[in-house]
């Protein structure tokens, strides 16, 4: 053996041999169709995406006639059926892409075995559309599409984060946007929305939405109130029950004098106040006392804010004072009459009132009002009933005390003024209601005056004081007390 190998002819011989037996192996399944007999077959492979290489997306927006292309192919059916299709690689090359329109031929790359035939690649090439890419700010507005629940209202979204939206895009795309928007899609909810993420969308002037638009931030969290209507009513509190007999009210000061009351809005138009109820039973001293409120619900509505409010009342020991001299006002004249006041004498009457001394300083004969009414009466003498109206929490000494005024109507020849008369027989007209005055050492407070002709009064603003006219008292000691009784 070693000596035909150290013969250079059998070497040569080997050599050649083994090279025509590798040259085979390679070249019986690689040699091009029209050079070999090995069983090859055609394929189409649509939908190959085109790749876009080496573009400048900070700089540039670009966009393309095609966005994929279709393939002919041919090779062994081994190579065809099991290469997946993401072997086949289609790319377009932007390196060098200037703003402007080009066109430029497609590369490709296929599997190992696989060739191209018939048209190869459908497009081989695309036109190219480039443009500088620009960004502008745009407001974020929010709206809402659909209804709430029945009744209930849609209130202002809150969106988070606050401000604006920068949209880039093509110059000439972003001159088309007008605004940046999200929606919200309410369907019978009753509830408010919150944390809600929603997407930023891009509109031009007619509503239609720009699809290519990049929108920085792309979303935001928006919280949306839905409620029921609400109105903010004035807190009157009214009384129930008396206090001891040697007490009286001084004043009655609420925490706020305002409620809120949730309901429909047909409801809401049938309230102009909120009264809470307080029992004078409970206090038995004087002195200021905290009582708590529980407000309830007004009929027909859903709720009611705050539920409960503090109150503080002040009562004092009674006191009584009386004032002399207080003049008598004739109303309710009709056309056709004069009228004028034939007693008691002086036009006037004495009054002795009850009610916190701190009250009675501050009362005077310009703080009560009493009135002769004689609307309906014609000609003639009457017996008419007198009508006082005093100051809140002040009362009648004397509730029992019947005052009347006997008031002359005569018939004139000619209409006169509805009026009363001066002590020449002249008619003039209604004396206003006297206007509260400060009272000495207490600032700027004013004392109010209230009906005795209600059971149930109502306080005025908050203060220490009362500062408001609640109506006229009939002096048969019908009305209101200092000390809670008859209805405070």
């Amino acid at each position: 053996m070693d000596k035909w190998m150290k013969n250079n002819n059998f070497n040569k011989i080997l050599a050649l041999a083994l090279a025509i037996i590798l040259w085979t192996i390679v070249h019986v399944d690689t040699a091009p169709t029209s050079q070999t007999t090995v069983n090859t077959e055609s394929k189409t492979i649509e939908n190959i995406k085109i790749d876009v290489k080496g573009f400048d997306e900070e700089k540039y927006v670009m966009s393309m006639d095609a966005e994929s292309v279709r393939l002919e192919v041919r090779g062994k059916k081994s190579d065809l059926t099991f290469k997946f299709s993401d072997a086949y690689k289609v790319w377009v090359d932007l390196s060098n892409v200037q703003p402007g329109d080009t066109t430029i031929p497609l590369h490709y790359s296929l599997p190992s075995g696989v060739i191209l035939e018939g048209t190869g690649i459908t497009p081989n090439e695309v036109n190219v559309h480039v443009e500088l890419r620009n960004t502008k700010a745009f407001p974020i507005s929010v709206i809402t599409k659909g209804e709430a629940a029945a009744g209930y209202l849609v209130g202002t979204p809150v969106v988070q984060p606050a401000g604006t939206a920068e949209v880039t895009m093509a110059d000439s795309e972003l001159s088309k946007v007008a605004k940046v928007q999200a929606v919200i899609q309410l369907n019978g909810e009753s509830d408010s929305i919150t944390e809600n993420k929603l997407k930023l969308y891009a509109y031009d002037s007619s509503g239609n939405e720009i699809k290519d638009a990049v929108i920085e931030p792309s979303s935001v969290s928006v919280e949306l109130p839905i409620t029921l209507p609400s109105k903010i009513l004035p807190l009157d509190i009214s009384f129930t029950g008396q206090l001891p007999g040697s007490l009286a009210l001084s004043g009655v000061t609420p925490e706020q004098d305002t409620v809120t009351v949730y309901g429909t809005e047909a409801t809401l138009a049938s309230l102009s106040s909120y009264e809470a109820t307080l029992d004078l039973s409970t206090i038995d001293s004087a002195g200021t006392k905290q009582m708590k409120l529980e407000l309830t619900t007004p009929k027909g509505t859903q709720k009611i804010e705050p539920g409960a409010v503090n109150v503080s009342v002040v009562t004092s020991e009674i006191a009584e004072k009386t004032i002399d001299s207080i003049p008598i006002k004739l109303e309710g004249v009709d056309k056709g009459l004069t009228a004028q006041i034939t007693g008691p004498a002086g036009k006037a009457v004495t009054l002795t009132v009850s009610g916190a001394p701190n009250l009675l300083n501050q009362l005077n004969r310009d703080n009560i009002s009493v009135v002769a009414d004689v609307v309906g009466l014609g000609a003639g003498s009457h017996e008419v009933v007198l009508h006082v109206s005093l100051p809140r929490f002040i009362s009648m000494s004397n509730a029992s005390q019947r005052l009347t005024a006997t008031v002359e109507l005569l018939a004139e020849a000619t209409p006169a003024v509805s009026g009363a008369i001066d002590k020449g027989g002249s008619v003039i007209a209604p004396t206003p209601e006297p206007s509260a005055e400060p009272a000495s050492g207490q600032g700027s407070v004013t004392v109010p005056t209230q009906s005795s002709e209600n059971t149930a009064t109502t306080t005025p603003a908050p203060t220490d004081i009362p500062a408001e006219n609640n109506g006229t008292t009939d002096v048969n000691g019908t009305g209101d007390s200092a000390n809670g009784t008859g209805g405070t």
